[in-house]
């Protein structure tokens, strides 16, 4: 090899690099100098990603996802070998470590493979393509997802896992198979990709959607449910977030009982087992085991922001205090141990560290004796299910056995306040330990679910530092992530932005502006999320089948398909919440500039449901995200915050507990447009609609008992007839009590209707 030949020249590039970085990331390889320096590196180091700069030593000639790698390919004509991953994975880990460090592994990739590495956080549409090929070559997914390609990008075989010994067999026969059958490998590839494009680029014709749909899918819940464990049966289990909400709404909107039993059954187990950190608040990824026990020990931070809204959305509604109480330390947690300096979110941290899976959140009995007095471990031992022998390990994931509020009585205050005083010297005591790696990228998708989920909770609960890190963070990912040309990046890492956003990232930080726009008032968010909204139909609409794309139209690398795949995931469907962006603009475009209205919002959302009907119809248990927008389009808004005239009045409801259970005060209080009026609770003649609180027929538990709407602000002249009208802003108080008929999980929630009419110094609109 000459000094000036391509290859020195690279590792010269590659080493620059290194040296540039050093401090900024960990060198995981065991292939190391007496003086601690790498003796391999590679493409990856080149790249931001921390999951990426993790393999940035392996002795396999990494490359990143990019046009590059595939050129690399048809040239040398060499398969490809694609591997996924993500920073926090544990059997990500676990294959890095035996296979990718693996010397002789290495040889055989090198040798016979161009070797992709892929952080599928930055790239989920192509993760997603390629996770459907696992699932019709195998049957199942997961990561670390192994792809192996043609040089265009289609699979021919593809897997998750293998152990050294299986994965260099397979290696071996892969080689052979692309010099002695590559016609065979070549048909396989095309059938595979063939299939995958008929599964994410759905595109059916317009059919109806079935009417009873909702009810269908909440009897299919109940019928898989675990009753005594909660949340669906078998195991692993993960929270199922969108099923939750899904429950939730139809517990909302039709007095459903039994579907709140659901999510109640599933928030007390979760809330009470390992899944949930009981020393520091959030959640981890998922459950190994049907009792919640074992947890994944990730945490990434869209559990966090759904989660944090499931049990926040569960406390409205029931007043359950444990719910309450589980959603604050869920938003502390965030707010103290993932937000930037800036004022985004972290990504995600490690289920390892020290080398094992969940030490970092393990306690012993002598553990715990090193930080508490005598009292303090009973307390702890009987509150936590420690014992000597353990759960986990030898060691013991903390864990209630049952709910802590609302069955203890008088002592209730007392005992908490005691308990938090325990967590607070276990959290420091945790502090001290080897922290699990943290991946420190913002992603604009997951920060704006985030944004969401404290702008409710700080309106809610009133907590402005919910509220203002909401607006800091959102101001953070404007200033950061959005283009001059109006895109946006995904990725904020160290100060820079790189990735094309998703429709995901559109979608949730579109969301996050409207509603803070909704709990602040401030314009500028509404602005802000038009011009985004435009951004977004202009690069991931199709023209041709009437709804959204998910990825950008000049993503890197080859494009087997635009997927317009509309179910849920681990995450809730971008195309649900762009939709439910739509239904929020709609219902403000009266505030807008005239290219904005009523009629241009809804034009999107008609088309796009139509494409979707069919879809939704074939598997509905998929998209209760979309059946959630569905009901709201059709049915309206049941938050606390409503719009009338799109926008040019401002309901906001607050519940007001009274003396005694049995009866409560609710207040409204309306913001009027300059310009606009409603006529007075009290009418001369029925020439127009008066405002009227009334109770909803589907309201079982409460009972009006007394109205008081304010004085008329001003008196007009219509018709002849002097009519009091409201003007800017009133409250209209109601004082409830409770009916006779016994109490339910619901009974903390009201439902009641408001008819108004807004007018206009020339016209009145429909009430």
């Amino acid at each position: 090899m000459t000094s000036n030949s391509p290859e020195t020249e690279l590792e010269q590039k590659l080493r620059q690099a290194e040296t540039e970085k050093t401090g900024s990331y960990e060198k995981r390889t065991e292939h190391l100098d007496a003086e601690g320096n790498a003796n391999f590196v590679n493409r990856l180091i080149l790249e931001d990603s921390p999951y990426l700069l993790q393999h940035a030593h392996n002795p396999v000639n990494w490359w990143a996802w990019g046009s590059e790698a595939f050129e690399a390919a048809r040239a040398e004509h060499k398969p490809i070998f694609l591997s996924i991953g993500y920073s926090t994975c544990h059997w990500c880990h676990v294959m890095e470590v035996e296979s990718f460090d693996n010397v002789e592994i290495a040889k055989l990739l090198n040798n016979h493979f161009i070797s992709i590495k892929i952080d599928r956080e930055q790239f989920p549409d192509v993760d997603e393509i390629y996770m459907t090929g696992v699932q019709i070559i195998s049957g199942q997914g997961g990561w670390p997802m192994s792809n192996f390609l043609l040089p265009d990008g289609k699979p021919f075989f593809a897997a998750t896992y293998f152990p050294p010994p299986t994965f260099m067999k397979l290696l071996l026969q892969i080689a052979e198979a692309w010099q002695d059958k590559y016609p065979e490998l070549e048909k396989s590839a095309n059938d595979i990709s063939d299939a995958i494009n008929r599964i994410l680029s759905v595109r059916t014709e317009a059919v109806t959607l079935d009417s009873k749909i909702t009810k269908t899918v909440a009897q299919a819940l109940f019928q898989r449910e675990d009753r005594s464990l909660g949340g669906l049966v078998g195991a692993p289990k993960f929270p199922q977030e969108p099923l939750l909400l899904f429950m939730m709404d139809r517990a909302r909107r039709a007095r459903d009982v039994n579907a709140m039993g659901f999510v109640c059954r599933a928030l007390d187990a979760m809330a009470c087992g390992g899944i949930y950190d009981q020393v520091a608040g959030g959640f981890h990824r998922y459950s190994v085991d049907e009792q919640w026990l074992v947890p994944h020990f990730e945490k990434m931070l869209y559990n966090q922001s759904q989660l944090g809204l499931v049990y926040l959305e569960a406390f409205q509604l029931t007043g359950n205090p444990f719910f309450r109480r589980v959603c604050k330390q869920t938003l502390d947690y965030v707010l103290r141990d993932m937000q930037l300096p800036e004022g985004g979110f972290f990504s995600a941290t490690d289920a390892d560290s020290e080398g094992a899976e969940g030490v970092f959140f393990l306690w012993t009995i002598a553990e715990l004796e090193e930080e508490l007095d005598k009292e303090e471990i009973d307390l702890a031992l009987s509150v936590f299910d420690v014992t000597e022998r353990g759960n986990f390990e030898k060691s013991n994931i903390l864990n209630l056995s049952k709910p802590l509020l609302g069955q203890r009585g008088d002592r209730a205050t007392d005992f908490i306040e005691r308990l938090d005083i325990i967590l607070e010297k276990l959290y420091s005591a945790r502090e001290r330990r080897i922290h699990p790696f943290r991946d420190d990228k913002l992603i604009v998708g997951w920060t704006g679910a985030m944004i969401s989920t404290l702008a409710q909770a700080g309106f809610y609960y009133k907590n402005h530092e919910w509220t203002e890190a909401a607006e800091r963070a959102a101001q953070m990912v404007y200033e950061h992530n959005v283009r001059r040309d109006g895109r946006l990046n995904r990725v904020y890492l160290n100060g820079a932005t790189s990735i094309g956003g998703q429709l995901e990232d559109f979608a949730n930080f579109i969301q996050a502006l409207l509603i803070l726009f909704s709990v602040t008032g401030k314009q500028q968010y509404l602005s802000q999320a038009v011009r985004l909204m435009d951004t977004t139909v202009q690069e991931f609409w199709d023209d041709k089948g009437g709804g959204f794309f998910l990825s950008p139209h000049d993503q890197a690398g080859p494009q087997l398909t635009r997927s317009r795949n509309a179910s849920d995931g681990a995450t809730i469907s971008a195309i649900a919440t762009i939709l439910d962006c739509l239904l929020r603009l709609l219902r403000c475009s009266a505030l807008c500039d005239d290219t904005h209205s009523e009629l241009y919002y809804r034009q999107y959302i008609d088309t796009c449901l139509a494409s979707l009907a069919g879809q939704i119809n074939e598997n509905s248990m998929s998209h209760t995200s979309l059946l959630r927008v569905i009901d709201e389009y059709k049915s309206g808004s049941t938050g606390p915050i409503q719009y009338a005239g799109n926008g040019l009045a401002k309901i906001v409801t607050r519940k007001i507990s009274g003396a005694s259970e049995d009866k409560i005060t609710v207040e409204i209080t309306a913001y009027l447009e300059d310009g606009w009026h409603i006529t007075a609770a009290v009418l001369p003649t029925g020439s127009y609609v008066a405002l009227k609180f009334k109770m909803a027929e589907k309201e079982l538990c409460w009972e009006e008992h007394e109205v008081t709407y304010p004085s008329g602000t001003v008196s007009l002249m219509l018709n002849q007839d002097k009519v009091d009208i409201y003007e800017n802003d009133f409250t209209v108080s109601a004082i409830l009590v409770s009916t006779e008929k016994p109490g339910d999980v619901l009974s903390p929630s009201v439902s009641f209707e408001l008819t108004l009419q807004l007018c206009d110094k020339n016209n009145c609109l429909l009430p």
